[in-house]
């Protein structure tokens, strides 16, 4: 039986260089199209199938089969959820555009629905800090020691 060593530990908390920067990469670049693709009008649904269904849980696997690390994981998610919660109530709230049931007050995960842009701004932020961040550690938590399992059988098939 092997024992875990220090940079064992160290690297699947924290992952290797290059992947945990492609994982961080490519999470805010997606987020940052999504954010251009909102600001022209375009209904940007992360929390739909698309969203938590495919790539927040897609991207922990990935995250454990690239072996990038336990927290930037948990860390990317996180910020997807933050996005969806706060960006949309941000805009309207700066815009001056916001109303009642209007498309920058889109998180509607939770059924809240303020009566200002800025209590929907801070609702938003409240519910990704709450419930967000629970979410993205248990998904990224599973995903990742998902993908790290794969990668595990994947080295163990290859080597015998």
């Amino acid at each position: 039986m092997r024992h875990l060593n220090n940079g064992r530990v160290r690297r699947h908390i924290l992952g290797d260089r290059l992947p945990r920067w492609a994982v961080i990469g490519s999470v805010v670049g997606l987020l940052s199209l999504a954010s251009v693709a909102f600001l022209l009008g375009v209904g940007v649904r992360l929390y739909e199938f698309w969203g938590w269904l495919v790539i927040v849980p897609g991207t922990a696997v990935i995250a454990g089969i690239f072996g990038a690390g336990l927290v930037p994981t948990v860390g990317t998610l996180w910020l997807v959820s933050l996005w969806g919660y706060a960006f949309p109530p941000l805009v309207g709230y700066l815009s001056g555009e916001w109303m009642g049931a209007g498309r920058y007050t889109s998180p509607r995960m939770s059924g809240f629905a303020y009566g200002s842009a800025r209590a929907e701004l801070l609702g938003g932020l409240e519910t990704s800090v709450n419930f967000g961040l629970a979410l993205a550690v248990i998904i990224g938590t599973i995903g990742y020691v998902a993908g790290s399992g794969i990668r595990w059988m994947a080295t163990r098939i290859q080597s015998a």
